[in-house]
């Protein structure tokens, strides 16, 4: 059986089978694919190319994760239109944080769900054994955003010396890592 260079549904399925070693092996070309891509139709820096591949690849695997992808021949086309979109949304944020810094924190949705669903009194518990099972740099991340009453992104990523884009997709990473992981302990 052949495949074409662009079908990545076996993707969709180890997705699905939550076989992380194979996952590992078919997003690897994708994401190589992808921030290529960005980085030549996009003029994108690498390191902003990666990050927004990264951001992109998270957004679709939880779709593929909720069965929300119907063409499976697509998950090429689709991811790549998922990297461009995050990517003008970066730059979109980037302009808008240049003219007046607190306009990218409205722009910016906070996963105020995902939070909520983690601090939530029955949880507590098993995110704090989350919480130390992450390395002592992204513990020490993301309690940051814990611990503050209100959270500006910019002065976080200023704060670790990280750019905007790093700092809001480490954020997302690290949430949705935390997620699983309570989500397991159940």
């Amino acid at each position: 059986m052949s495949t074409v260079s662009s079908d990545y549904s076996g993707l969709i399925d180890a997705i699905l089978r939550d076989d992380r070693e194979a996952v590992d092996d078919l997003s690897a070309d994708l994401m190589r694919r992808a921030i290529l891509y960005l980085k030549i139709r996009m003029g994108a820096p690498e390191s902003i190319a990666e990050e927004c591949a990264y951001q992109a690849f998270s957004d679709v695997f939880e779709m593929i994760r909720n069965d929300r992808i119907s063409d499976r021949k697509s998950i090429f086309k689709y991811f790549l239109t998922a990297s461009r979109n995050e990517y003008l949304r970066f730059k979109k944020i980037e302009q808008r944080s240049d003219l007046d810094p607190s306009y990218s924190e409205n722009l910016i949705p906070e996963p105020a769900q995902q939070l909520q669903k983690l601090i939530d009194e029955e949880r507590q518990k098993l995110l704090k054994k989350c919480l130390q099972k992450l390395s002592e740099a992204n513990r020490s991340f993301i309690l940051t955003f814990f611990s503050a009453a209100s959270v500006n992104l910019l002065e976080i990523s200023e704060k670790f010396n990280f750019s905007y884009a790093k700092t809001r997709t480490l954020k997302t990473r690290i949430m949705q890592e935390l997620q699983r992981c309570v989500e397991k302990s159940k």
